[in-house]
């Protein structure tokens, strides 16, 4: 046990310091979500008209009695379409019935976009803005792939811009320029730029929920990690979300409108604390034991002793200056090792793409969109609580196989109603399935970072956790391309999609070993090259001849870096 985690018992494990600091960066997950999640609402495609415009001007330039002219034919052939409406509708609506030459949701000859084009009044989109109908589609779920890539990249940036500068100003620095970018992206001219920011916006968001990640699990033993692991706001955002697309139809006032309520977050500046882990970590011992000493009263509890947390800090720098250095490489040291690797990192990828694919594809669901949305954060929220509440008793394996079952059986059900009786015909079935999904496949991730976190040895656990994630970003970034299947009059392949690879996940995690009640491993066995494929995995532990040990070098600070490797998911 190290120091540290002395000192943070004997002033309080999860003090009131403590809470209050964990409720303040828990709250910067409710804008995130608003800025991850808002494609749901802002890549929503209203129902639109091909209006025969050259029809129309022949039918009034027969009726003499309209007034109508050929100049004023000619004076309109600059407008937009719907300019063009609005002109014909207000000017010409006592003596032409506008819908007797117009098509509904129909593209031109090669699925072009019809020079026609009107979008149905009432809700407007990116999907109006710029007219991303017919061959254009596919182009509102790529900028939403866009923006996951960019959150794949400030992950990894942020990663080691806070290892370099602090958990507590990249996390206010980064979450300030997100609200300018998202504030820019309502008045973006086009839809290329448009998707530029969104990948800007990706990427802050993804750095940002890196730090509000870390942070909280720095300031805590480890009793209390999964519950500051797995509880947060974050599906009170989704919920909250779902309130802002009633109450703003507008896509470039709804982003206004969430981007700036986004400020007020980070007047929490003067509350939340830097993490005395990582000051330990740079030798800033003296602004560590200053913010413990706070911490130490704010608790109610006598202030320690610093002087072995001083002489562990400085032994802790020296041995990882000369500890031994590992690559991604050493994930794959045996062949148990890279067993267990690839199948987390196929876990990660299958929540991740599960999770966002589910939340994206709210907009494909039939029924109110807005409750829709609610309901999908609802169900998060009970989802986490049975992970906390039943992790250690069930253990590792059963409780992500479980979750990840009932996601998979769930979401491949919808393809068994759709063919059934049609999902048309019993659309709060398909509602109630896709939602129970969604809470399983929430739950399971959340429990598969505390798996993965366990299984890993402690030397490369940050390496391991880091590959996992990347696989978990790939899986956001296919996601919305899933999503677009679905809306291609296939409403079940999404689902159909989400749901093998959720079951395929669920069992394939009976492969791993069970890590509950059992000490982290801490050594890496490493194989000689020659012996990888003669030896079989015993010898790995049994053949002192054949394997190389790496003994732990640094085990305290190490693990810290592990722990905090967890901001990834």
């Amino acid at each position: 046990m190290s120091e540290y985690e002395d000192i943070l018992r004997k002033i309080g494990s999860f003090g009131p310091y403590q809470r209050r600091a964990f409720i303040l960066v828990s709250m910067f997950e409710t804008p995130l979500a608003w800025a991850m999640l808002t494609p749901i609402l802002l890549n929503f495609k209203p129902n639109w008209y091909c209006y025969d415009w050259p029809a129309v001007q022949a039918f009034l330039l027969k009726d003499n009695l309209t007034g109508y002219q050929l100049e004023d034919a000619q004076a309109i052939t600059s407008l937009d379409s719907y300019e063009v409406y609005q002109y014909y509708h207000s000017n010409y609506s006592a003596y032409i019935n506008l819908t007797n030459f117009r098509t509904e949701n129909t593209c031109g000859p090669d699925n072009e976009v019809c020079p026609g084009l009107v979008f149905q009044e009432g809700i407007s989109s990116i999907v109006s803005q710029w007219k991303l109908v017919c061959n254009q589609e596919i182009l509102a779920d790529t900028i939403t792939s866009i923006q996951m890539a960019g959150v794949l990249i400030g992950a990894v940036l942020t990663g080691q811009l806070a290892d370099l500068f602090g958990r507590r100003h990249i996390l206010f620095i980064e979450h300030a320029i997100l609200v300018i970018m998202w504030f820019c992206s309502a008045f973006a001219g086009s839809w290329e730029v448009y998707a530029g920011l969104r990948f800007v916006i990706g990427a802050l968001i993804g750095g940002v929920l890196v730090v509000n990640f870390v942070l909280p699990l720095e300031l805590v033993t480890p009793e209390w990690r999964t519950f500051c692991g797995c509880i947060g706001l974050w599906a009170v955002g989704l919920m909250a979300l779902a309130l802002w697309g009633y109450l703003i139809s507008d896509w470039q006032y709804l982003v206004i409108g969430t981007s700036t309520a986004s400020l007020f977050i980070l007047m929490s500046w003067w509350f939340v604390p830097e993490s005395p882990r990582w000051l330990l970590s740079k030798g800033r011992i003296k602004k560590a034991e200053r913010i413990l000493t706070a911490m130490a009263k704010y608790n109610n509890k006598p202030v320690p002793d610093f002087s072995e947390l001083r002489n562990y800090a400085n032994a802790e720098m020296h041995r990882r200056e000369q500890g031994q250095n590992y690559s991604y490489w050493h994930l794959c040291s045996s062949v148990k090792a890279t067993k267990n690797a690839v199948i987390l990192m196929y876990g990660w990828f299958v929540s991740s793409a599960v999770y966002y694919g589910m939340n994206f594809n709210t907009k494909n669901l039939t029924g109110n969109l807005y409750l829709n949305i609610f309901y999908s954060g609802l169900v998060e929220i009970p989802a986490l609580l049975f992970v906390v509440c039943v992790h250690n008793k069930l253990g590792r394996r059963l409780t992500v196989s479980l979750l990840m079952c009932i996601a998979g059986f769930f979401s491949f059900s919808i393809l068994i109603l759709d063919l059934t009786a049609g999902l048309e015909n019993l659309p709060t079935l398909t509602i109630v399935f896709a939602m129970i999904g969604k809470a399983g496949i929430s739950g399971g991730w959340a429990a598969l970072q505390v798996f993965s976190a366990e299984l890993f040895p402690t030397v490369v656990r940050n390496m391991g956790v880091g590959a996992c994630s990347f696989s978990a970003r790939i899986g956001a970034i296919v996601a919305p391309q899933i999503v677009f299947l679905g809306g291609q009059d296939a409403a079940a392949l999404p689902f159909t999609v989400f749901g093998i690879i959720s079951l395929i996940a669920g069992g394939l995690v009976w492969l791993l070993p069970e890590t509950r009640g059992v000490p982290l491993q801490d050594e890496l066995i490493i194989r000689r090259p020659s012996e990888m494929l003669t030896a079989s995995p015993q010898d790995t532990v049994d053949n002192g001849e054949t394997d190389a040990a790496i003994p732990l070098q640094s085990f305290h600070s190490i693990e810290q870096n592990g722990e905090h490797t967890l901001q990834a998911t």
